[in-house]
């Protein structure tokens, strides 16, 4: 029962992760509706989500619950890497943009 809730926790914070590179709304957006207007906020949205899910991550590795099935190999190593850059906003759904163009990563 705990793993089953766990892994639900698991995929939403995924899901919300996904929304934020995708600049879609979450319920972090409903806490801050003021911030919406400036700039830093989705950097601010993302590192949320980013911290977020690790930490839903560590929790589930360090009770033995499998959590990378629902992971590309390449997220896979994004989130062992555990550092939120560029390439991690770029590359997260498996396609690099480059000068305004995307191309398989």
């Amino acid at each position: 029962m705990m793993e089953a809730k766990l892994f639900e926790y698991l995929q939403k914070a995924k899901d919300d992760f996904d929304r934020t590179v995708l600049c879609k709304h979450t319920e972090f957006d409903d806490l801050y509706p003021y911030m919406m207007e400036h700039q830093q906020f989705f950097w601010y949205k993302r590192h949320a989500a980013w911290s977020a899910l690790l930490t839903v991550v560590k929790i589930a590795g360090d009770l033995g619950v499998e959590w990378r099935q629902i992971f590309t190999p390449e997220q896979l190593t994004m989130i062992e890497r555990r550092v939120l850059d560029k390439r991690v906003l770029d590359e997260w759904f498996g396609i690099d943009v480059k000068d305004g163009q995307m191309t398989e990563a």
